[in-house]
């Protein structure tokens, strides 16, 4: 299942790509993200192969995905692979300067394995609501970078 998004944010492509990359912000606009851990490599100065942990609350019980950084070319491009036992993510988001205060982020959230109990889950789940949930994040995260 793929999920694609793309704004206009008012600010400029560094600023953007400054908080849209840093953990602390995660909170602010990731639905149901509860913390964020490095595992490995250093928080402020990322490369490929760095790890750390992301967990999520979702009605009451918690769960956490390990994420890696797969490609990394600051301050236009990003790959993530996020893993859980029910499923594997791919992010890729990708930052373009259109001007000197405007970029353009194309936000990607691919859901490439699933395991047995997602693949029943998403059995009920609507892409059209996923889609819909992606969108609200990405306008969400733009609110609050035009808002600083």
């Amino acid at each position: 299942m793929n999920c694609s998004s793309e704004v206009i944010i008012g600010k400029p492509i560094q600023e953007v790509w400054d908080y849209a990359n840093n953990p602390d912000n995660l909170k602010l606009w990731l639905n149901d993200f509860v913390r964020y851990e490095q595992v490995t490599g250093d928080v402020n100065a990322p490369k490929v192969g760095d790890t750390s942990k992301h967990t999520y609350d979702q009605n009451g019980k918690e769960f956490t995905m390990q994420e890696e950084i797969v490609a990394y070319s600051p301050p236009n491009h990003i790959t993530l692979s996020l893993t859980h036992s029910w499923f594997d993510m791919k992010i890729v988001n990708d930052l373009e300067e259109i001007g000197p205060n405007q970029t353009k982020l194309i936000a990607i959230a691919d859901t490439v394995r699933t395991g047995f109990i997602m693949k029943i889950m998403m059995l009920f789940m609507s892409k059209k609501k996923m889609q819909q949930d992606h969108e609200k994040q990405i306008n969400k995260l733009k609110a609050l970078i035009e808002a600083g």
